[in-house]
């Protein structure tokens, strides 16, 4: 794999204050821009048969590939693009492992034995043996400390069934079917059984498609190209398979991965495929029916990187929870990453926990809930907040709007 083009970077710095790292240290290796001109210099050595400064290494690999600087740049750069080649290709080069957590959730993920296993040990550390091992293993440090710390954030488990077991599929209209996502389908049940009732409720029939695995993102932010093409190609024929018009994504980071599949297979299948698949957000709509009655929570909606900045969604989940009834709080940097990003709140817990605790500490006194679209934010800041002695839930939209919709008798 070779450079992506960043030859359009005038180093302007409109990037500087959207960079989450930059905005934590302040420095500006840890900025976008700094980034662009330490991988110019990093790709000159690796072509030299070289492995780069191991200084500028590390700078480039703390970028949380999080899209915010791609959407204020005016020209686009694309900085994800060029950092998840970098770590491709330093990874074929055999320069650097995967990290850890990238092979174990190879082993998790993409296929339904594994997020079994998953939803298990998910399942042990609610426990009250499981959560005293959890504390133990937070003191530990490294990425078991880390791990142990985002453990806070699972939610009490409902049952030991995968989430899409409970999808009720039917309707009239366009032909949908959800993708699932692994920790959505492991740890969230009923989010994918809520988002099928409300996209039936907007006029559109929902349809499985057996056989879809991991989407691939996870992989491809540390550099494993190689099994995140495997997924994609395994997903592409599924839903082709199931003859959907429309892929409907509930976590944002699914979503925009999939809507990259043209790019990350370079294939007339994967840019048909892509050209199909939406967030939920996209789908849903319910503007032509009268907004439900007002409800007493006040809602603070944390914008998931991979739905703001990668995919240009904000405002539909917002106008979703105010139709459902609830009063909005704007959260002050909403849109600022909360330290997930896949698997780096594992791959670089000081920065993650930093970002954590900059997101918890400026949620508003007011909100009785927090709203976003993604199972590692949800993850991430319920256990910020846990850990700040804050009893604020975290929900992913749909299932507010559909708890709003239940108590109307609706659904």
């Amino acid at each position: 794999m070779g450079p992506v083009d960043t030859s359009a970077c005038v180093h302007c710095g409109l990037c500087l204050p959207s960079c989450p790292t930059y905005l934590v240290t302040g420095d500006e290796s840890e900025s976008p821009r700094g980034r662009v001109v330490l991988l110019n210099q990093l790709w000159s050595a690796l072509d030299a048969g070289g492995s780069g400064d191991p200084s500028a290494v590390r700078a480039v690999d703390s970028c949380l590939d999080c899209r915010a600087c791609e959407e204020v740049c005016p020209a686009h750069v694309p900085v994800g693009h060029a950092v998840e080649a970098f770590r491709a290709r330093t990874v074929q080069a055999g320069h650097r492992r995967l990290p850890l957590s990238a092979r174990q959730a190879a082993r998790y993920f993409g296929t339904e034995r594994g997020l079994r296993r998953f939803q298990r040990l998910a399942g042990w550390s609610q426990r009250p043996s499981g959560r005293a091992a959890l504390r133990a293993s937070a003191r530990v440090g490294g990425t078991l400390g880390a791990a142990a710390l985002l453990g806070a954030g699972l939610p009490n488990m409902e049952g030991s069934r995968l989430a899409h077991e409970g999808v009720r599929f039917g309707g009239e209209g366009p032909r949908v079917a959800l993708f699932y996502g692994c920790v959505m389908d492991s740890v969230y049940q009923a989010t994918a059984a809520h988002a099928a009732d409300l996209l039936r409720l907007s006029g559109y029939r929902v349809v499985a498609a057996p056989g879809q695995a991991c989407c691939g993102a996870l992989h491809t932010h540390v550099g494993d190209t190689g099994q995140a093409r495997a997924w994609a190609r395994r997903n592409v024929s599924s839903f082709e398979a199931a003859g959907a018009e429309w892929v409907a994504a509930t976590a944002a980071g699914c979503g925009a991965a999939l809507k990259e599949y043209g790019h990350l297979l370079e294939d007339d299948a994967a840019r048909q495929f892509q050209a199909t698949v939406r967030d939920a957000a996209e789908l849903v709509r319910f503007g032509q029916r009268p907004p439900l009655p007002s409800r007493s929570q006040v809602v603070a909606v944390h914008d998931a990187c991979h739905l703001a900045h990668a995919q240009g969604i904000r405002q539909e989940v917002r106008d979703l929870v105010r139709w459902a009834g609830y009063t909005l709080v704007e959260w002050p940097d909403a849109d600022v990453c909360c330290g997930s990003a896949g698997l780096y709140n594992l791959t670089h817990p000081t920065m993650a926990e930093a970002l954590q605790q900059r997101k918890v500490a400026s949620l508003p006194v007011a909100a009785d809930v927090v709203a976003t679209s993604n199972p590692g934010c949800l993850l991430q800041i319920q256990a910020g907040l846990r850990r700040a002695g804050r009893p604020t839930p975290v929900a992913h939209w749909v299932d507010l709007v559909w708890e709003a919709l239940q108590d109307e008798g609706l659904v």
